[in-house]
């Protein structure tokens, strides 16, 4: 698509809407939502008046019966799955235009890749019905039948975005639509009326929603045909309009908006970096976010690096947060490399005045730890940002202070079997403490007596985790169930349900492992917990003499699910930690095969576990479900072992004996 073509005025007579607003829903009189119907009416209107045939316009409403008398298009059909469905897919697409409007004012939820669910006016408890808008909008994106039609796309959501897994009346299932490969020459606007978690607010006594409202007051100073290149401006005005409203305490809700979400990369509908006189110095129109060539000069030699530098995708995602723009629904970096992230966030629509590039090395400065590397980035912001008449970048929080743990460490003694040297550490304030040393071997129970009374000496409420660092026969040992006299008068203590148990190998971490593991723990730093190559999960089919070669075959995975049963768990272990694997999960005593990814699914969603949560999840799942225990007679803890094995937390590996 040439850059005339994009900026080229859509004939309002080419345009085509379907426009649905839902007060009353067969599932609940409580989900009534008075003045949604009349802002699917407004708009529709606003439509037909700036010129878009009234037969074009396709509004779907479902009034409350208080409501429905002032409403000229409520005797027309019902936005129910079949009617809206039936237009989205089957009726529009066949129509010759080149513009799509699409409207929707109701409730709506979040699903685990923050894809927006709305519900029909038919749903039910039991099959709550719905409209997945980002799966719609991938149909629509791509390449097919519909050919040079519709080559433009605006879809505006006035719903709420909450988690729908807050919503445990309800059953959502799955909605997908099909969609073929992407075209990259069909533009898409998408714009929500709040931001991911919250509510969009509703003014029942104004028969309006609070967006909605902002929004048409908006779109009337303009036509359908001019506002499609003012899409981004408008969308400001409206943000500001709330956020000025917010200040006064009249509002709580925030709008946000993607162009072209990530499907095939990015272009923009009513960006100046489609006009020929795109500034390259200077102060930048309302709507340049983006670098010019002098600043990509500059940062280039910056971005040869042998490898991302940590807290490369925490910096990607806080680029989105900071400037008010809806992140990608992929997990994960977009490449592997620092020059592609940073074209890709470029390629993205920022807030006026701030380039998501910015804020992204602006919090790789903050969080790295060669100092010169981190200094030449803050002067190339300072330069950029000044030379282009852009805002200041904000400064990056910081991470989470690192909770206190304390470190077991066990050697063999070489003349006398099941007997160790034990010596324990205290690690806070970003440094280790030498708490205590046996002088001479000791066996599992003389280890369990000096660890209740070092725990007891040093207040165990202080401390959050415990890492026992072990040779790898000690591996079976289930520490995590070890029960201490370190309660109320003595009582008896599991420790897997009062603080994080590991398990780790670092003595086994030697030779080309060790290099791996390294490796792996950079990629973790770097990628995020989240990424979905950081986790593999490991059946008895999986395992074979060549496991270990596949797991280093590249810096992911750093984490194995090991749901194997216990004949093929020595196998796994063993191949884990050849391949410089540094975290692991498995069943104590066998356990049952296939369980892992369910029992974390009950403390975490499994689309979206984080790595770097596990101690955090791992130790949940061993605290007995109170309900569970009541209705069945016996706990329901799970008996999960987790290596954690963090190269950078290795306290000085001088021999005890």
């Amino acid at each position: 698509m040439s850059t005339a073509d994009v900026m080229e005025p859509v004939d309002p007579r080419r345009m085509f809407a379907l426009v649905v607003g839902i007060e009353s829903y067969a599932i609940s009189h409580r989900w009534d939502l008075p003045g949604a119907a009349r802002d699917a009416v407004r708009f529709a209107d606003w439509l037909t008046a700036g010129g878009v045939p009234e037969e074009q316009v396709h509004v779907l409403v479902s009034p409350l019966d208080r409501t429905a008398a002032g409403l000229p298009d409520s005797d027309g059909p019902a936005p129910t799955r079949d009617h809206v469905e039936r237009l989205l897919f089957k009726e529009l697409p066949a129509c010759d235009g080149d513009l799509l409007w699409i409207y929707w004012a109701g409730h709506g939820y979040l699903d685990h890749a923050h894809q927006l669910l709305l519900p029909y006016a038919d749903a039910t408890r039991d099959w709550t019905s719905h409209l997945n808008l980002e799966a719609a909008l991938r149909w629509w994106k791509g390449s097919g039948p519909m050919a040079a039609r519709f080559r433009r796309q605006i879809a505006i959501g006035d719903a709420c975005r909450v988690d729908a897994r807050l919503a445990r009346k309800l059953s959502f299932g799955v909605a997908e639509y099909g969609a073929r490969p992407p075209d990259p020459d069909r533009l898409q606007f998408t714009l929500y009326a709040s931001r991911v978690g919250e509510l969009a607010q509703n003014l029942p006594d104004s028969g309006a929603g609070q967006f909605t409202d902002a929004l048409i007051r908006r779109l009337r100073e303009t036509s359908p045909q001019t506002s499609v290149r003012e899409l981004v401006p408008i969308v400001r005005t409206v943000q500001a309009d709330l956020l000025e409203m917010r200040s006064r305490g009249l509002a709580w809700q925030q709008p946000q908006f993607v162009v072209d979400r990530d499907w095939t990369g990015s272009t923009f509908l009513g960006d100046s970096r489609h006009t020929d006189d795109r500034p390259t110095g200077g102060t930048p129109t309302h709507s340049a976010a983006c670098l010019d060539q002098r600043a990509w000069d500059e940062l280039a030699p910056l971005l040869h690096l042998p490898r991302l530098p940590s807290h490369t995708y925490d910096a990607y995602r806080w680029a989105f947060e900071i400037t008010d723009c809806a992140h990608p629904a992929r997990r994960g970096l977009p490449t592997a490399e620092l020059a592609g992230i940073t074209h890709d966030l470029d390629a993205r629509q920022g807030r006026p005045g701030m380039p998501l590039v910015l804020p992204f090395m602006r919090y790789l400065a903050a969080h790295c730890t060669d100092s010169v590397w981190a200094q030449q980035v803050l002067v190339w912001i300072e330069s950029a940002r000044t030379r282009l008449g852009m805002s200041p970048v904000p400064v990056p929080p910081r991470a989470d202070p690192e909770q206190v743990g304390l470190h077991v460490r066990f050697e063999e003694d070489t003349e006398r079997d099941g007997a160790y040297w034990v010596r324990m550490w205290l690690y806070r304030n970003e440094g280790f403490e030498t708490l205590w040393e046996s002088d001479q071997p000791l066996d599992p129970a003389g280890t369990r007596r000096a660890l209740a009374r070092l725990l007891d000496e040093t207040h165990a409420c202080d401390v959050r985790r415990i890492e026992f660092h072990v040779p790898l026969g000690l591996l079976a040992e289930p520490f995590e169930s070890w029960r201490l006299p370190i309660g109320r008068r003595r009582k008896p203590v599991e420790l897997g349900q009062t603080f994080e148990v590991v398990v780790r190998c670092p003595q086994e971490r030697d030779g080309l492992a060790g290099a791996l593991w390294l490796r792996k723990w950079q990629w973790l730093k770097a990628h995020g917990g989240t990424d979905p190559q950081a986790v593999r999960e490991l059946r008895d089919e999986g395992v074979s003499v060549e496991l270990g070669t596949i797991l280093q075959a590249a810096e992911s995975p750093v984490c194995v699910l090991a749901d194997v049963s216990g004949p093929r768990l020595t196998e796994t272990i063993e191949a884990v930690l050849d391949a410089g694997v540094p975290i692991a999960v498995w069943h104590r005593d066998g356990g049952e095969p296939g369980r892992i990814a369910a029992i974390l699914a009950e403390q975490w969603d499994p689309e979206e576990l984080n790595v770097r949560r596990l101690p955090f999840l791992v130790w949940q799942s061993r605290i007995p479900n109170a309900a569970s225990t009541a209705r069945t007679g016996r706990t329901s803890a799970a008996r999960l072992a987790l290596m954690w094995d963090d190269p950078e937390r290795v306290p000085e590996r001088r021999a005890l004996s």
